[in-house]
């Protein structure tokens, strides 16, 4: 999670700045939490896409599936394997403003995510909970 202190979050865009004018990428996990083993993509917040808009560089939309093995470790748990899936970047648009290009690579993003989803385990998302989204507890 970012910071709520001003001054934290001041000095964090000015690094983000820096690093993105020299071409390095930046790990944001959009969503703000990872939850443990859980196969659906989570809602996304703002943030990241507000950055990507902001600085004129692109999102490049990621789904990690998790497959759950047959074999165990060593203690008792179900083995998983993991396979990252790696979708076509999305672009800020030039003739956007900001909110619009924020707004619109937020959504094409959570639609990467859904189609990534749909492909990997072959049926539709949708948010009711079943043991099953949670790897390993199948």
């Amino acid at each position: 999670p970012l910071s709520s202190n001003k001054r934290t979050m001041v000095e964090f865009m000015k690094a983000v700045d820096t690093l993105l004018q020299k071409g390095d990428f930046i790990l944001i996990y959009p969503e703000e939490q990872m939850w443990y083993n859980y196969r659906k993509p989570r809602p996304l917040k703002p943030g990241a896409y507000h950055l990507a808009a902001k600085f004129n560089v692109p999102v490049i939309p990621c789904f990690t599936e998790i497959r759950t093995r047959k074999d165990y470790d060593e203690d008792g748990f179900k083995k998983l394997k993991f396979i990252l899936h790696i979708m076509k970047p999305i672009y800020p648009d030039p003739e956007k403003t900001l909110k619009q290009n924020k707004e619109e690579m937020q959504k094409k993003d959570y639609e990467a995510k859904i189609n990534a989803y749909e492909d990997a385990y072959g049926k539709k998302l949708d948010y009711t909970f079943e043991q099953s989204d949670i790897a390993g507890f199948e």
